[in-house]
Protein backbone atom coordinates (compact mmCIF):
# COMPACT_ATOMS: atom_id res chain seq x y z
CA UNK A 1 0.00 0.00 0.00
CA UNK A 2 2.92 2.18 0.29
CA UNK A 3 3.29 2.63 -3.48
CA UNK A 4 0.11 2.98 -3.87
CA UNK A 5 -0.02 6.07 -1.29
CA UNK A 6 2.98 7.49 -3.25
CA UNK A 7 1.27 7.55 -6.48
CA UNK A 8 -1.93 8.80 -4.77
CA UNK A 9 0.38 11.59 -3.59
CA UNK A 10 2.16 12.12 -6.94
CA UNK A 11 -0.87 12.26 -9.01
CA UNK A 12 -2.54 14.70 -6.66
CA UNK A 13 0.60 16.59 -6.71
CA UNK A 14 -0.11 16.66 -10.29
CA UNK A 15 -3.38 17.62 -10.89
CA UNK A 16 -2.70 20.83 -8.18
CA UNK A 17 -0.09 21.93 -10.63
CA UNK A 18 -2.20 21.57 -13.22
CA UNK A 19 -0.42 18.40 -15.56
CA UNK A 20 -3.69 17.01 -15.70
CA UNK A 21 -2.19 14.30 -18.17
CA UNK A 22 0.43 13.46 -16.06
CA UNK A 23 -2.00 12.93 -13.39
CA UNK A 24 -4.19 10.33 -15.56
CA UNK A 25 -1.09 8.23 -16.09
CA UNK A 26 0.23 8.17 -12.51
CA UNK A 27 -3.49 7.39 -11.37
CA UNK A 28 -5.23 5.27 -13.99
CA UNK A 29 -3.10 2.60 -12.65
CA UNK A 30 -3.79 2.57 -8.78
CA UNK A 31 -7.28 0.49 -7.89
CA UNK A 32 -8.07 3.03 -4.30
CA UNK A 33 -10.99 4.71 -4.12
CA UNK A 34 -8.46 7.70 -3.41
CA UNK A 35 -7.07 7.58 -6.63
CA UNK A 36 -10.41 7.29 -8.12
CA UNK A 37 -11.53 10.07 -5.86
CA UNK A 38 -9.02 12.34 -7.82
CA UNK A 39 -9.40 11.49 -10.99
CA UNK A 40 -12.91 12.76 -10.89
CA UNK A 41 -11.16 15.93 -10.01
CA UNK A 42 -8.65 15.89 -12.79
CA UNK A 43 -11.25 15.07 -15.44
CA UNK A 44 -13.91 18.08 -13.59
CA UNK A 45 -10.99 20.42 -14.71
CA UNK A 46 -10.33 18.68 -18.20
CA UNK A 47 -14.22 19.40 -18.84
CA UNK A 48 -14.50 15.76 -19.44
CA UNK A 49 -18.26 15.89 -17.07
CA UNK A 50 -19.15 12.71 -17.87
CA UNK A 51 -15.87 10.38 -17.15
CA UNK A 52 -15.19 12.67 -14.16
CA UNK A 53 -19.09 11.21 -12.61
CA UNK A 54 -17.97 7.77 -13.69
CA UNK A 55 -15.02 7.77 -11.42
CA UNK A 56 -16.51 9.81 -8.76
CA UNK A 57 -19.34 7.00 -8.53
CA UNK A 58 -16.94 3.93 -9.00
CA UNK A 59 -14.99 5.50 -5.78
CA UNK A 60 -17.90 6.18 -3.83
CA UNK A 61 -18.82 2.34 -4.29
CA UNK A 62 -15.55 1.51 -2.18
CA UNK A 63 -15.74 4.60 -0.15
CA UNK A 64 -19.78 5.28 0.35
CA UNK A 65 -19.53 7.33 3.76
CA UNK A 66 -16.90 10.07 2.22
CA UNK A 67 -18.49 13.21 2.30
CA UNK A 68 -16.27 14.88 0.05
CA UNK A 69 -16.54 12.06 -3.01
CA UNK A 70 -20.35 12.94 -2.74
CA UNK A 71 -19.49 17.20 -2.57
CA UNK A 72 -17.59 16.54 -5.83
CA UNK A 73 -20.30 14.61 -7.37
CA UNK A 74 -22.21 17.54 -6.62
CA UNK A 75 -19.81 19.80 -7.88
CA UNK A 76 -19.38 17.86 -11.23
CA UNK A 77 -23.09 17.47 -11.89
CA UNK A 78 -23.41 21.67 -11.45
CA UNK A 79 -20.67 22.46 -13.97
CA UNK A 80 -22.67 20.06 -16.59
CA UNK A 81 -25.50 21.51 -16.01
CA UNK A 82 -27.77 18.68 -14.77
CA UNK A 83 -28.61 20.26 -10.96
CA UNK A 84 -31.47 17.45 -9.89
CA UNK A 85 -28.24 14.73 -9.83
CA UNK A 86 -25.86 17.66 -8.34
CA UNK A 87 -29.14 18.46 -5.44
CA UNK A 88 -29.09 13.88 -4.56
CA UNK A 89 -24.91 14.44 -4.20
CA UNK A 90 -25.14 17.37 -1.78
CA UNK A 91 -28.02 15.91 0.11
CA UNK A 92 -26.23 12.84 0.12
CA UNK A 93 -22.81 14.75 1.39
CA UNK A 94 -25.18 16.43 4.21
CA UNK A 95 -26.66 12.77 5.30
CA UNK A 96 -22.78 12.26 6.04
CA UNK A 97 -21.92 15.53 7.28
CA UNK A 98 -24.47 17.41 8.87
CA UNK A 99 -24.07 21.61 8.13
CA UNK A 100 -21.18 21.02 6.30
CA UNK A 101 -20.75 24.06 4.74
CA UNK A 102 -19.66 23.38 1.15
CA UNK A 103 -22.54 20.84 0.79
CA UNK A 104 -25.03 23.64 2.00
CA UNK A 105 -23.91 26.01 -0.73
CA UNK A 106 -23.93 23.24 -3.77
CA UNK A 107 -27.22 22.27 -2.26
CA UNK A 108 -28.28 25.66 -2.48
CA UNK A 109 -26.86 25.95 -5.88
CA UNK A 110 -28.55 23.13 -7.15
CA UNK A 111 -32.24 24.29 -5.82
CA UNK A 112 -31.42 27.64 -6.91
CA UNK A 113 -30.98 26.39 -10.59
CA UNK A 114 -34.12 24.49 -10.30
CA UNK A 115 -36.05 27.11 -8.94
CA UNK A 116 -37.07 25.66 -5.90
CA UNK A 117 -37.02 28.45 -4.22
CA UNK A 118 -39.28 27.00 -0.89
CA UNK A 119 -36.71 24.45 -0.55
CA UNK A 120 -33.56 26.85 -1.23
CA UNK A 121 -34.07 29.89 1.30
CA UNK A 122 -33.48 27.19 4.66
CA UNK A 123 -30.36 26.40 2.96
CA UNK A 124 -29.04 29.45 2.25
CA UNK A 125 -30.46 30.60 5.82
CA UNK A 126 -28.58 27.70 7.55
CA UNK A 127 -25.35 28.51 5.15
CA UNK A 128 -25.70 32.23 6.43
CA UNK A 129 -25.96 31.46 10.16
CA UNK A 130 -22.84 29.36 9.77
CA UNK A 131 -21.01 31.86 8.05
CA UNK A 132 -22.54 35.39 8.52
CA UNK A 133 -19.88 37.21 7.17
CA UNK A 134 -20.85 35.85 3.61
CA UNK A 135 -21.94 37.99 0.89
CA UNK A 136 -23.16 35.33 -1.25
CA UNK A 137 -24.60 33.18 0.81
CA UNK A 138 -26.72 36.21 2.41
CA UNK A 139 -27.22 37.64 -1.36
CA UNK A 140 -28.92 34.14 -2.26
CA UNK A 141 -30.75 33.93 0.96
CA UNK A 142 -32.17 37.08 -0.04
CA UNK A 143 -33.01 36.48 -3.58
CA UNK A 144 -35.11 32.87 -1.95
CA UNK A 145 -36.47 34.98 0.21
CA UNK A 146 -37.97 37.33 -2.71
CA UNK A 147 -38.78 34.38 -4.72
CA UNK A 148 -41.32 33.26 -1.91
CA UNK A 149 -42.30 36.58 -1.06
CA UNK A 150 -40.70 38.12 1.60
CA UNK A 151 -40.34 41.50 -0.05
CA UNK A 152 -39.18 43.60 2.45
CA UNK A 153 -36.96 41.30 3.87
CA UNK A 154 -35.14 40.61 0.80
CA UNK A 155 -35.32 44.55 -0.02
CA UNK A 156 -33.31 45.42 3.23
CA UNK A 157 -30.74 42.76 2.85
CA UNK A 158 -30.20 44.00 -0.70
CA UNK A 159 -29.31 47.34 0.69
CA UNK A 160 -27.41 45.99 3.42
CA UNK A 161 -25.14 44.10 0.97
CA UNK A 162 -24.47 47.07 -1.24
CA UNK A 163 -23.98 49.13 1.51
CA UNK A 164 -21.29 46.65 2.55
CA UNK A 165 -19.59 47.43 -0.79
CA UNK A 166 -21.19 44.82 -3.04
CA UNK A 167 -21.97 46.57 -6.15
CA UNK A 168 -22.31 43.20 -8.72
CA UNK A 169 -25.00 44.74 -11.22
CA UNK A 170 -27.53 41.28 -9.89
CA UNK A 171 -27.47 43.10 -6.44
CA UNK A 172 -28.94 45.85 -7.96
CA UNK A 173 -31.42 43.92 -10.06
CA UNK A 174 -32.30 41.89 -7.32
CA UNK A 175 -33.21 45.26 -5.35
CA UNK A 176 -34.96 47.21 -8.09
CA UNK A 177 -37.20 43.88 -8.67
CA UNK A 178 -38.28 43.67 -4.71
CA UNK A 179 -38.64 48.08 -4.99
CA UNK A 180 -40.51 47.22 -7.87
CA UNK A 181 -42.41 44.83 -6.44
CA UNK A 182 -43.16 47.58 -2.49
CA UNK A 183 -44.21 50.07 -5.11
CA UNK A 184 -41.78 51.81 -5.06
CA UNK A 185 -41.39 52.37 -8.89
CA UNK A 186 -38.89 55.13 -8.83
CA UNK A 187 -36.23 53.73 -6.60
CA UNK A 188 -36.83 50.47 -8.50
CA UNK A 189 -36.29 52.14 -11.65
CA UNK A 190 -32.93 53.52 -10.64
CA UNK A 191 -31.22 49.92 -9.58
CA UNK A 192 -32.67 48.69 -13.21
CA UNK A 193 -30.49 51.70 -14.85
CA UNK A 194 -27.60 50.63 -12.88
CA UNK A 195 -27.63 47.13 -13.00
CA UNK A 196 -28.05 47.53 -17.15
CA UNK A 197 -25.53 50.33 -17.35
CA UNK A 198 -22.90 48.18 -14.92
CA UNK A 199 -23.76 44.61 -17.48
CA UNK A 200 -25.86 45.15 -20.39
CA UNK A 201 -27.47 41.94 -20.37
CA UNK A 202 -30.68 40.51 -21.58
CA UNK A 203 -32.37 40.15 -17.69
CA UNK A 204 -31.25 43.49 -16.89
CA UNK A 205 -32.74 45.16 -20.40
CA UNK A 206 -35.95 43.27 -20.29
CA UNK A 207 -36.94 44.33 -16.52
CA UNK A 208 -35.76 47.92 -17.58
CA UNK A 209 -38.03 48.20 -20.49
CA UNK A 210 -40.71 46.45 -18.67
CA UNK A 211 -40.79 49.38 -15.70
CA UNK A 212 -40.24 52.05 -18.01
CA UNK A 213 -43.09 50.99 -20.14
CA UNK A 214 -45.54 50.06 -17.34
CA UNK A 215 -44.95 53.60 -15.80
CA UNK A 216 -45.49 55.12 -18.78
CA UNK A 217 -42.39 56.67 -19.69
CA UNK A 218 -42.27 55.51 -23.75
CA UNK A 219 -39.56 58.06 -24.68
CA UNK A 220 -37.59 56.05 -21.97
CA UNK A 221 -38.72 52.63 -23.43
CA UNK A 222 -38.00 53.24 -26.80
CA UNK A 223 -34.82 54.95 -26.22
CA UNK A 224 -33.50 51.71 -24.55
CA UNK A 225 -34.49 49.64 -27.44
CA UNK A 226 -32.97 51.88 -29.87
CA UNK A 227 -29.40 51.86 -28.24
CA UNK A 228 -29.13 48.44 -26.98
CA UNK A 229 -26.43 46.33 -28.53
CA UNK A 230 -27.12 44.40 -31.73
CA UNK A 231 -26.48 41.31 -29.83
CA UNK A 232 -29.67 41.62 -28.03
CA UNK A 233 -31.68 42.05 -31.21
CA UNK A 234 -33.97 39.39 -30.42
CA UNK A 235 -34.80 40.88 -27.36
CA UNK A 236 -35.66 44.04 -29.11
CA UNK A 237 -37.65 42.65 -31.37
CA UNK A 238 -39.58 40.90 -28.59
CA UNK A 239 -39.99 43.80 -26.55
CA UNK A 240 -41.35 46.20 -29.59
CA UNK A 241 -43.41 43.28 -30.88
CA UNK A 242 -45.04 42.93 -27.20
CA UNK A 243 -45.75 46.90 -27.33
CA UNK A 244 -47.74 46.09 -30.21
CA UNK A 245 -45.41 47.71 -33.01
CA UNK A 246 -44.39 44.80 -34.93
CA UNK A 247 -43.89 46.76 -37.99
CA UNK A 248 -40.77 48.23 -35.95
CA UNK A 249 -39.87 44.91 -34.57
CA UNK A 250 -39.53 43.22 -38.12
CA UNK A 251 -37.45 46.48 -39.52
CA UNK A 252 -34.65 45.98 -36.56
CA UNK A 253 -34.24 42.67 -37.70
CA UNK A 254 -34.01 43.56 -41.28
CA UNK A 255 -30.92 46.36 -39.80
CA UNK A 256 -29.41 44.10 -38.17
CA UNK A 257 -26.03 42.37 -38.95
CA UNK A 258 -26.01 39.05 -40.28
CA UNK A 259 -24.31 37.39 -37.69
CA UNK A 260 -27.42 38.69 -35.88
CA UNK A 261 -30.13 37.84 -38.40
CA UNK A 262 -28.74 33.68 -37.93
CA UNK A 263 -28.86 33.91 -34.00
CA UNK A 264 -31.73 31.65 -33.09
CA UNK A 265 -32.83 33.33 -30.78
CA UNK A 266 -33.31 35.98 -32.78
CA UNK A 267 -34.77 33.68 -35.76
CA UNK A 268 -37.36 32.93 -32.70
CA UNK A 269 -38.05 36.34 -31.93
CA UNK A 270 -38.65 36.56 -35.84
CA UNK A 271 -40.91 33.95 -35.80
CA UNK A 272 -43.07 34.72 -33.09
CA UNK A 273 -43.91 38.24 -34.71
CA UNK A 274 -44.99 37.04 -37.98
CA UNK A 275 -47.46 34.03 -35.83
CA UNK A 276 -48.71 37.59 -33.87
CA UNK A 277 -49.08 39.10 -37.50
CA UNK A 278 -50.40 35.89 -38.55
CA UNK A 279 -48.06 35.37 -41.07
CA UNK A 280 -47.79 31.50 -40.92
CA UNK A 281 -45.06 30.72 -43.86
CA UNK A 282 -42.66 33.35 -42.51
CA UNK A 283 -43.39 32.22 -39.00
CA UNK A 284 -42.32 28.66 -40.12
CA UNK A 285 -39.74 29.49 -42.11
CA UNK A 286 -37.69 31.45 -39.46
CA UNK A 287 -38.74 28.58 -37.13
CA UNK A 288 -37.50 26.12 -38.48
CA UNK A 289 -34.06 27.39 -39.54
CA UNK A 290 -34.00 28.45 -35.81
CA UNK A 291 -34.45 24.65 -34.77
CA UNK A 292 -32.14 23.54 -37.30
CA UNK A 293 -29.35 25.69 -36.24
CA UNK A 294 -29.77 24.97 -32.42
CA UNK A 295 -32.27 21.70 -32.03
CA UNK A 296 -34.27 21.19 -28.62
CA UNK A 297 -34.06 24.24 -27.42
CA UNK A 298 -37.26 24.86 -25.48
CA UNK A 299 -38.21 28.67 -26.27
CA UNK A 300 -37.19 27.46 -29.73
CA UNK A 301 -39.36 24.44 -30.19
CA UNK A 302 -42.36 26.42 -28.93
CA UNK A 303 -42.35 28.85 -31.59
CA UNK A 304 -41.97 25.46 -34.35
CA UNK A 305 -44.78 23.59 -33.21
CA UNK A 306 -46.63 27.03 -32.81
CA UNK A 307 -46.13 27.64 -36.64
CA UNK A 308 -46.56 23.62 -37.05
CA UNK A 309 -50.04 23.83 -36.06
CA UNK A 310 -50.76 27.09 -37.56
CA UNK A 311 -50.16 25.27 -41.00
CA UNK A 312 -52.49 22.70 -39.92
CA UNK A 313 -49.44 20.20 -39.73
CA UNK A 314 -50.61 18.14 -36.64
CA UNK A 315 -48.30 15.31 -37.28
CA UNK A 316 -45.23 17.17 -36.94
CA UNK A 317 -46.53 18.96 -34.23
CA UNK A 318 -47.23 15.76 -32.27
CA UNK A 319 -44.21 14.73 -33.15
CA UNK A 320 -42.28 17.91 -31.98
CA UNK A 321 -44.03 17.98 -28.67
CA UNK A 322 -43.33 14.43 -27.77
CA UNK A 323 -39.90 15.06 -26.95
CA UNK A 324 -40.37 17.86 -24.93
CA UNK A 325 -43.74 16.02 -23.10
CA UNK A 326 -41.04 13.51 -22.33
CA UNK A 327 -38.50 16.08 -20.80
CA UNK A 328 -40.85 18.32 -18.88
CA UNK A 329 -44.27 16.94 -18.56
CA UNK A 330 -45.12 19.39 -16.09
CA UNK A 331 -44.87 22.20 -18.26
CA UNK A 332 -48.41 23.38 -19.49
CA UNK A 333 -47.48 24.52 -22.62
CA UNK A 334 -46.33 21.27 -24.28
CA UNK A 335 -49.64 19.72 -22.85
CA UNK A 336 -51.54 22.81 -24.45
CA UNK A 337 -49.66 22.23 -28.07
CA UNK A 338 -50.71 18.41 -27.60
CA UNK A 339 -54.03 19.20 -26.94
CA UNK A 340 -54.27 21.67 -30.00
CA UNK A 341 -53.00 19.20 -32.49
CA UNK A 342 -55.21 16.19 -31.31
CA UNK A 343 -58.26 18.48 -31.67
CA UNK A 344 -57.05 19.60 -35.31
CA UNK A 345 -56.97 15.82 -35.71
CA UNK A 346 -60.67 15.20 -34.69
CA UNK A 347 -58.76 12.65 -32.17
CA UNK A 348 -60.87 11.42 -29.49
CA UNK A 349 -57.64 11.77 -27.27
CA UNK A 350 -58.54 15.06 -27.05
CA UNK A 351 -61.69 14.93 -24.85
CA UNK A 352 -59.72 12.67 -22.54
CA UNK A 353 -57.40 15.06 -22.14
CA UNK A 354 -59.04 18.29 -22.55
CA UNK A 355 -63.05 17.98 -21.59
CA UNK A 356 -64.01 21.48 -20.87
CA UNK A 357 -67.45 20.52 -19.62
CA UNK A 358 -65.71 18.31 -16.89
CA UNK A 359 -62.30 20.42 -16.18
CA UNK A 360 -63.58 24.07 -16.29
CA UNK A 361 -66.10 24.76 -13.25
CA UNK A 362 -67.75 27.82 -11.67
CA UNK A 363 -68.15 28.36 -8.39
CA UNK A 364 -69.84 31.37 -6.41
CA UNK A 365 -67.84 32.09 -2.95
CA UNK A 366 -69.15 32.08 0.07
CA UNK A 367 -69.68 35.46 1.99
CA UNK A 368 -66.24 36.11 4.28
CA UNK A 369 -66.74 35.93 8.25
CA UNK A 370 -67.20 39.79 9.20
CA UNK A 371 -69.11 40.87 5.84
CA UNK A 372 -72.52 41.95 5.73
CA UNK A 373 -72.15 40.74 1.80
CA UNK A 374 -70.17 39.04 -0.99
CA UNK A 375 -70.44 42.57 -3.02
CA UNK A 376 -69.12 44.33 0.65
CA UNK A 377 -66.44 41.98 0.53
CA UNK A 378 -65.60 42.42 -2.90
CA UNK A 379 -65.28 46.43 -2.37
CA UNK A 380 -63.07 45.92 0.38
CA UNK A 381 -61.16 43.22 -1.58
CA UNK A 382 -60.35 45.74 -4.23
CA UNK A 383 -59.66 48.71 -1.76
CA UNK A 384 -57.22 46.57 0.02
CA UNK A 385 -55.59 45.59 -3.79
CA UNK A 386 -55.94 49.15 -5.09
CA UNK A 387 -52.48 50.65 -3.36
CA UNK A 388 -50.16 47.74 -5.20
CA UNK A 389 -51.94 48.49 -8.15
CA UNK A 390 -49.40 51.61 -8.94
CA UNK A 391 -48.07 51.23 -12.65
CA UNK A 392 -50.09 53.37 -15.81
CA UNK A 393 -49.59 50.14 -18.60
CA UNK A 394 -49.75 46.83 -18.51
CA UNK A 395 -46.85 44.65 -18.46
CA UNK A 396 -44.83 44.06 -21.71
CA UNK A 397 -44.58 40.38 -21.13
CA UNK A 398 -48.04 39.62 -19.57
CA UNK A 399 -51.12 39.26 -21.17
CA UNK A 400 -53.64 41.58 -20.62
CA UNK A 401 -54.09 44.84 -23.00
CA UNK A 402 -56.08 48.15 -22.04
CA UNK A 403 -55.21 47.19 -18.07
CA UNK A 404 -53.09 46.99 -15.11
CA UNK A 405 -51.70 43.86 -13.15
CA UNK A 406 -50.43 44.83 -9.61
CA UNK A 407 -46.08 43.20 -8.94
CA UNK A 408 -46.36 41.49 -5.84
CA UNK A 409 -47.48 37.97 -4.64
CA UNK A 410 -50.68 38.96 -2.85
CA UNK A 411 -50.45 35.44 -1.16
CA UNK A 412 -47.60 37.18 0.80
CA UNK A 413 -49.38 40.07 1.56
CA UNK A 414 -50.43 40.65 5.26
CA UNK A 415 -53.88 42.08 5.06
CA UNK A 416 -56.66 40.55 6.37
CA UNK A 417 -59.58 41.26 3.37
CA UNK A 418 -56.61 39.40 1.29
CA UNK A 419 -55.75 36.76 3.65
CA UNK A 420 -59.73 36.44 4.61
CA UNK A 421 -59.79 35.74 0.35
CA UNK A 422 -57.59 33.85 0.48
CA UNK A 423 -59.03 31.47 3.35
CA UNK A 424 -62.48 31.76 1.22
CA UNK A 425 -61.37 30.09 -1.95
CA UNK A 426 -60.23 26.60 0.40
CA UNK A 427 -64.00 25.15 0.08
CA UNK A 428 -64.36 25.00 -3.90
CA UNK A 429 -60.95 24.07 -4.67
CA UNK A 430 -61.32 21.05 -2.60
CA UNK A 431 -64.77 20.67 -3.99
CA UNK A 432 -63.18 20.73 -7.64
CA UNK A 433 -60.24 18.79 -6.47
CA UNK A 434 -63.13 15.83 -5.27
CA UNK A 435 -65.29 16.33 -8.59
CA UNK A 436 -62.17 15.82 -11.30
CA UNK A 437 -61.12 13.02 -9.47
CA UNK A 438 -57.49 10.78 -9.58
CA UNK A 439 -56.53 9.20 -12.66
CA UNK A 440 -52.52 8.52 -12.21
CA UNK A 441 -52.59 8.00 -16.46
CA UNK A 442 -53.64 11.36 -16.72
CA UNK A 443 -51.59 14.74 -16.91
CA UNK A 444 -53.78 16.33 -15.26
CA UNK A 445 -55.59 14.15 -12.66
CA UNK A 446 -52.40 12.41 -11.79
CA UNK A 447 -51.50 15.23 -9.82
CA UNK A 448 -54.38 15.72 -8.13
CA UNK A 449 -53.22 14.59 -4.42
CA UNK A 450 -56.49 15.99 -2.74
CA UNK A 451 -54.33 18.88 -1.51
CA UNK A 452 -52.62 22.21 -2.91
CA UNK A 453 -50.55 25.28 -2.41
CA UNK A 454 -50.65 28.82 -4.03
CA UNK A 455 -48.28 29.73 -6.78
CA UNK A 456 -49.12 33.17 -7.13
CA UNK A 457 -51.71 35.15 -6.76
CA UNK A 458 -52.40 38.68 -8.71
CA UNK A 459 -54.98 41.36 -9.58
CA UNK A 460 -55.79 42.92 -12.82
CA UNK A 461 -57.98 46.13 -13.64
CA UNK A 462 -59.45 45.90 -17.32
CA UNK A 463 -60.69 49.08 -18.68
CA UNK A 464 -62.25 50.17 -21.82
CA UNK A 465 -61.00 48.15 -24.65
CA UNK A 466 -59.62 46.01 -21.76
CA UNK A 467 -58.92 41.88 -22.67
CA UNK A 468 -56.89 38.96 -22.29
CA UNK A 469 -54.93 37.25 -25.49
CA UNK A 470 -55.49 34.27 -25.13
CA UNK A 471 -52.66 31.99 -23.22
CA UNK A 472 -51.45 29.23 -20.94
CA UNK A 473 -49.73 29.43 -17.25
CA UNK A 474 -46.15 27.44 -18.17
CA UNK A 475 -45.63 26.84 -14.48
CA UNK A 476 -49.28 25.88 -12.80
CA UNK A 477 -51.63 23.20 -12.12
CA UNK A 478 -55.04 24.63 -11.63
CA UNK A 479 -55.35 27.98 -12.64
CA UNK A 480 -58.12 30.71 -12.05
CA UNK A 481 -60.41 33.79 -12.63
CA UNK A 482 -62.21 35.51 -9.41
CA UNK A 483 -64.38 38.21 -10.36
CA UNK A 484 -64.47 40.99 -8.09
CA UNK A 485 -66.49 43.74 -10.20
CA UNK A 486 -67.56 43.33 -13.94
CA UNK A 487 -68.94 45.84 -16.18
CA UNK A 488 -72.96 46.18 -16.79
CA UNK A 489 -72.12 45.01 -20.00
CA UNK A 490 -70.64 41.79 -18.99
CA UNK A 491 -73.97 40.82 -16.65
CA UNK A 492 -76.30 41.46 -19.82
CA UNK A 493 -74.34 39.06 -21.95
CA UNK A 494 -75.67 40.67 -25.32
CA UNK A 495 -71.80 41.36 -26.91
CA UNK A 496 -70.17 38.65 -24.54
CA UNK A 497 -67.83 41.48 -23.18
CA UNK A 498 -65.36 40.44 -20.81
CA UNK A 499 -66.70 36.95 -21.05
CA UNK A 500 -63.83 34.10 -20.51
CA UNK A 501 -63.26 31.80 -23.52
CA UNK A 502 -61.50 28.51 -23.27
CA UNK A 503 -60.01 26.19 -26.05
CA UNK A 504 -59.15 28.87 -28.95
CA UNK A 505 -54.84 28.92 -29.52
CA UNK A 506 -53.56 32.37 -29.81
CA UNK A 507 -52.53 31.56 -33.19
CA UNK A 508 -54.78 31.28 -36.41
CA UNK A 509 -54.60 27.39 -36.92
CA UNK A 510 -55.22 25.55 -40.35
CA UNK A 511 -58.31 25.35 -40.22
CA UNK A 512 -59.53 27.94 -37.48
CA UNK A 513 -60.17 25.94 -33.57
CA UNK A 514 -62.98 28.10 -32.17
CA UNK A 515 -63.48 28.76 -28.28
CA UNK A 516 -65.15 25.05 -26.80
CA UNK A 517 -66.43 26.90 -24.10
CA UNK A 518 -67.52 30.46 -22.81
CA UNK A 519 -68.07 31.68 -19.26
CA UNK A 520 -70.25 34.64 -18.05
CA UNK A 521 -68.73 35.98 -15.13
CA UNK A 522 -70.87 38.10 -12.35
CA UNK A 523 -69.00 39.24 -8.64
CA UNK A 524 -68.28 36.80 -6.93
CA UNK A 525 -67.43 34.43 -9.04
CA UNK A 526 -64.58 31.76 -9.22
CA UNK A 527 -63.50 29.93 -12.44
CA UNK A 528 -61.53 26.94 -12.11
CA UNK A 529 -59.78 25.34 -14.91
CA UNK A 530 -56.50 23.51 -16.14
CA UNK A 531 -53.58 25.55 -16.49
CA UNK A 532 -52.24 24.09 -20.04
CA UNK A 533 -56.16 25.09 -21.06
CA UNK A 534 -56.12 28.18 -23.38
CA UNK A 535 -58.15 30.50 -22.25
CA UNK A 536 -59.09 34.46 -22.99
CA UNK A 537 -61.38 36.85 -22.59
CA UNK A 538 -63.37 38.79 -25.22
CA UNK A 539 -63.02 42.77 -24.72
CA UNK A 540 -65.27 45.41 -22.82
CA UNK A 541 -66.26 48.31 -24.64
CA UNK A 542 -67.15 50.64 -22.00
CA UNK A 543 -65.39 53.00 -19.48
CA UNK A 544 -66.04 50.80 -16.42
CA UNK A 545 -63.90 48.48 -14.84
CA UNK A 546 -63.17 44.65 -14.33
CA UNK A 547 -61.53 43.32 -11.81
CA UNK A 548 -60.03 39.77 -10.97
CA UNK A 549 -57.79 37.98 -8.34
CA UNK A 550 -56.36 35.13 -10.56
CA UNK A 551 -54.08 32.65 -9.06
CA UNK A 552 -51.99 29.89 -9.91
CA UNK A 553 -52.46 26.12 -7.68
CA UNK A 554 -50.01 23.24 -7.74
CA UNK A 555 -49.93 20.13 -5.73
CA UNK A 556 -48.95 20.24 -2.16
Amino acid sequence: MIGAEADIANGFAAYKRGDLAAARSILERVPHHQAWHVLGLVERASGQYARAIAWLEKAEKSDPRNPEIANNQGRVALDAGDPIYAERAFRRALTLRANWLPALTGLGRSLNDQEKWREAHPIWTKAVELNPNERVSRYNAAMAALEIGHVEFAEAEFDRLIKSGLTDPAVFFMRGRARVELSDLTEGLSDFRVSWNKQKTAHAMKNLANTLWMTGDQKGFYDLVRDAPDALGGLKMFLLSKSGNTDLALRIWDELPEQFQNDPDTLTAKSNIHRMRGEQAEALTAASKAHALRPLQANIDDSLISAQLMAGDHASALKSVADWRAREPLVQSWIAHEATALRLANAPEYTELADPDRFIQAFELETPEGFASIQAFNDALIEAIAPMQSFDQRPLDQTLRAGTQTARDLVHVQNDTIQSFLRALDAPIRAYLNAIGFDADHPFLGRNTGNFRFNGCWSVTLKGGGHHVNHVHPRGWISSAYYARVPDETLRGDSKAGWIKFGEPPFKTNPILDPVKWVQPKSGLLVLFPSYFWHGTHPIHDASERVTVPFDLVPA
